[in-house]
């Protein structure tokens, strides 16, 4: 496992705003994992170990939250931020079983230069983003379409995007078109 998925936290019992103030104050940042079938649990993390990995995270990254015994397989569901203080004040995780396939949108990343606009044509991108099915730890944040031997007059539709092993296409309409060049 990636290290960089990996956020230390500690349960907590206080509730409140006060509390919250006062956990924001020993650099820590209060926050709560829903989901799964687990009762809603209150933790706190370190600022600064959220602060440094959270850049890098986008909708599709799978973190595991640890406590040193027990490990949950989260996704970020929201985080309230102040940005005038640049501070966060709250995180809310959402737990998923990491034995059982789930379904989310992720970005479709175009890259390289299509033959087809260098030959004159528009190059008109429908979606950006595919639906696909796999294990939370094998969701990938994003799949690479590469535009090189895009002609023009040609189209890519979502059955000729390339998906990592253990990752399945779930668009109900394979044949919808993603991009074309004209």
């Amino acid at each position: 496992m990636d290290s960089s998925r990996i956020l230390r936290y500690e349960g907590r019992l206080d509730f409140g705003s006060l509390r919250a103030r006062r956990i924001r104050a020993e650099s820590e940042i209060p926050a709560v994992v829903y989901g799964k079938e687990s009762d809603v649990l209150h933790i706190k993390i370190k600022s600064s170990e959220f602060n440094n990995k959270f850049a890098k995270f986008t909708d599709n990254t799978v973190l595991i939250l640890s406590d040193g015994k027990i490990e949950k397989c989260v996704f970020i569901k929201d985080v309230s931020e102040n940005l005038t203080k640049r501070l966060i004040y709250h995180v809310d995780f959402y737990e998923v079983d990491k034995t059982k396939d789930i379904e989310r949108d992720i970005a479709i990343k175009f890259v390289g230069a299509s033959v087809g606009v260098k030959e004159g044509g528009t190059l008109s991108v429908l979606r950006t983003k595919i639906k696909v099915k796999s294990l939370p730890l094998n969701l990938p944040e994003f799949v690479e379409v590469d535009l090189t031997p895009v002609k023009k007059g040609d189209q890519v539709t979502f059955k000729d995007i390339v998906l990592p092993d253990n990752v399945k296409l779930s668009e109900e309409n394979e044949n919808s078109v993603v991009l074309l060049v004209k």
